[in-house]
């Protein structure tokens, strides 16, 4: 969400041109439950430079130097890594929790239902506080094609418009996958309003570290005319396959309308047309996004670390009228 109030601002293209499909659609937002206090948030946000570290195709596995087989009900591992970004605390120490399965996907260690983020999301020189609290997460295996929501919440966005100090949405997110792509026109028709050009996918994506070292890295599929994911991500042969075992998932969030009263399809002054691009660290848990909307200025960035105790507190969910 963002303040309409906003004018676009122009900024430099990091991409060469590449032909573009569909453009974007859209939707709006409104009044909202209490804010749970954040806490640690003001804490976690530093001076930008460089977030991830790390090679985005480096696997968990040889991440945390351990192998990925089934940990035993209830079990769980200690690991150290090297990743100095902001969201790793002084001890650099995390547990890792199996991949759990569900009824037609899975769960992660921190995607998983009612956990909490909390952070910030930045426009120019403002900041506004963001909370995002999971519902469903049902992340599909591999070759499923199923078009139902990847993960389900809520955003609550602090400050945003004078009018109404906070302002919650119920948002689905949806990851990339064998069968959704990063790019717009490797995406089903049923995700329409998830689409925009490939150039603006390309635009966003490329702001992420993790995803710029993924390119990079040299395709499997032995053709020569592809040398590296790139080529195959610009070309549309290339296939995210096997994406839960990498460190970073990336995701699209769009906001689908207000809570506690989804009837509200507005609020002045306010503004849910558009979609996150969105990159989480399965290490960490951080997750790092960019909202994007034709009319809206380009790159506000979405900044947000998991709540320590990783699971909400108290009631997540909210009654529609």
């Amino acid at each position: 969400m963002i303040n309409e109030s906003v004018k676009a601002s122009k900024k430099e293209a990091i991409v060469s041109p590449v032909a573009s499909p569909a453009g974007p659609q859209a939707a709006s937002r409104s009044a909202s439950p209490p804010l749970v206090p954040l806490g640690r948030a003001a804490e976690l946000r530093r001076e930008e430079d460089t977030l991830y570290t790390c090679a985005s195709s480096d696997s968990l596995a040889h991440l945390q130097g351990s192998s990925m087989e089934p940990c035993a009900a209830g079990a769980s591992r200690k690991y150290i890594d090297e990743d100095d970004s902001q969201y790793f605390g002084s001890s650099g120490v995390y547990t890792r929790h199996c991949v759990r399965p569900t009824r037609v996907g899975c769960d992660t260690a921190y995607l998983r239902p009612r956990t909490c983020f909390t952070g910030f999301q930045v426009s120019g020189y403002k900041r506004y506080q963001v909370m995002v609290t999971l519902q469903t997460v049902e992340l599909p295996y591999e070759g499923a094609t199923s078009t139902s929501p990847h993960m389900t919440g809520f955003l609550t966005i602090r400050g945003l418009t004078n009018q109404h100090p906070e302002i919650t949405t119920f948002f689905e997110g949806y990851a990339v996958t064998d069968t959704v792509g990063f790019l717009s026109s490797a995406m089903p028709t049923e995700l329409a309003s998830l689409k925009a050009y490939d150039q603006i996918d390309l635009e966003h994506w490329l702001n992420f570290p993790s995803f710029k070292e993924l390119c990079m890295q040299p395709t499997t599929t032995g053709d020569e005319s592809s040398s590296n994911i790139m080529h195959s991500v610009l070309d549309g042969s290339y296939s995210h396959a096997d994406y839960l075992s990498n460190r970073f998932i990336y995701m699209r969030w769009k906001e689908k309308f207000l809570v506690p009263d989804a009837e509200i399809d507005s609020v002045e002054g306010a503004s849910y047309d558009g979609y996150y691009y969105i990159v989480h660290d399965q290490i960490t848990g951080g997750v790092l996004g960019f909202y994007y909307h034709k009319d809206a200025e380009k790159f506000q960035q979405l900044e947000l670390a998991p709540v320590s105790n990783s699971c909400c507190t108290g009631d997540c969910s909210f009654e529609f009228n």
